[in-house]
């Protein structure tokens, strides 16, 4: 025998789905995003003498992290300057020593 028996709306209202899970790189370029974010507050808030290096672990690239930090200046409209030396990205509010800072004068 059929049963008939009232129903709410919340029954047929969709259920909620479970966030997906992160995936290893995703996790990483959360982790990474929030480390620079760290850093380009230290740099707003301290001195504009103040230098900060990043150093780079084996299994990351120059050119992805240099990206990945000009992003975030971009985005959080400081006025950061950024300068890749040795293998290494220097950040700092001032000027960054030995970099290039304009046209040279030609030798006579």
């Amino acid at each position: 025998m059929v049963r008939v028996r009232d129903a709410k709306p919340e029954e047929l209202a969709p259920k909620p789905r479970k966030p997906r899970a992160l995936s290893p790189r995703q996790l990483a370029i959360k982790r990474r995003e929030a480390t620079l974010d760290k850093v380009l507050n230290e740099l707003g808030a301290g001195p504009a003498s103040w230098i900060k290096k990043i150093e780079l672990e084996d299994n990351e690239k120059l050119v992805t992290i240099r990206a990945a930090v000009a992003r975030q200046i971009k985005a959080s409209g400081s006025t950061v300057n950024l300068g890749v030396r040795n293998g290494a990205i220097y950040l700092s509010r001032g000027p960054i020593p030995g970099g290039r800072g304009g046209r040279r004068k030609k030798s006579a």
